[in-house]
């Protein structure tokens, strides 16, 4: 009982921080794994459960009060995807905190495979899909960890802000200058703010998504796809419509990013502009996390 008081008790004090540390917002994860998830052919659907089978109970007790849910309730991959966000305070799991997102420095121009070597969103993404598919007709508990953090990072590694530079911490010290949002810095309003469809925001960028569904277009999975994902993130928040960075060359989007020198005032229309990039960036990590774990499981 003092066990899982201790467990709550830190889940409370994440919980109290600011969103705004590195942490796709639950919903981004949530919307990626549950589509991921439903676009499995049922043999593997059914290796996946038994996975989810053997998080221990402590473990479910973190996802679902980091979920919002009562404890005991079920717990599908969707909900299960957080879980490395849900375990950030837990002292076993701190070494994991920068494997979340990869920044860089400002002079560089694009990412590739030299951008980091360990300890970094890419590699984590390499590290994990490795272990799943090098053990894939075992089920235990090391493994269902490694199938948590490869659905979380497929999400946060298309969340663009997530590859970005280290000198504001990916956009956490880029503050806002207006109030008409709860998010108080241009990283945060990525994780969260932006994926915002009124009440019934899960089920709009559902049914946006179903919609746009397309997994055959998605090549199967190699290795170095990592290296594309965050280039495609990074090439976005370098664009100067992203708010995030003054070029020092306009030439192809290619020269090094100057920080901003005041806080941002996002264009009225900033949502309207980013809304339909943000349901590309969910749809292409749900598709292609489908095609890592149909090579994995």
């Amino acid at each position: 009982m003092k066990t899982r008081f201790l467990l709550i008790a830190i889940l409370t004090s994440f919980l109290l921080m600011s969103p705004s540390s590195f942490a796709l917002g639950k919903l981004g994860h949530q919307l990626v794994c549950q589509l991921a998830f439903e676009h499995l052919i049922a043999s593997k659907q059914e290796k996946l459960n038994r996975l989810l089978a053997l998080i221990p109970v402590k473990h479910q007790d973190l996802i679902n009060h980091y979920n919002y849910k009562k404890q005991g309730s079920t717990i599908s991959f969707a909900s299960a995807c957080t879980w490395a966000d849900a375990i950030k305070r837990v002292e076993e799991f701190k070494k994991y905190s920068r494997w979340h997102y990869i920044n860089v420095p400002r002079n560089r121009t694009n990412i590739e495979p030299n951008a980091c070597h360990k300890d970094c969103l890419p590699q984590a993404i390499l590290r994990h899909q490795q272990q799943l598919s090098q053990n894939a007709g075992k089920t235990t508990w090391q493994q269902t960890q490694a199938l948590l953090f490869l659905g979380h990072w497929l999400g946060d590694i298309h969340q663009p802000l997530h590859v970005s530079f280290a000198s504001d911490l990916g956009g956490n010290q880029v503050e806002l200058s207006h109030l008409a949002t709860k998010c108080s810095n241009l990283h945060w309003y990525w994780d969260d703010c932006i994926l915002y469809k009124g009440k019934q925001s899960k089920s709009k960028w559902r049914q946006l998504l179903t919609a746009q569904w397309q997994q055959d277009s998605t090549p199967n999975w190699q290795a170095k796809q990592v290296w594309q994902w965050a280039d495609e993130s990074f090439q976005l928040v370098k664009a100067p419509s992203f708010q995030y960075c003054q070029l020092d060359s306009q030439i192809n989007n290619q020269g090094s990013c100057q920080a901003l020198e005041q806080k941002v005032n996002l264009p009225d229309d900033y949502m309207q502009q980013y809304q339909p990039v943000m349901a590309q960036r969910l749809l292409l990590a749900a598709q292609r996390l489908t095609k890592v774990l149909t090579a994995s499981l």
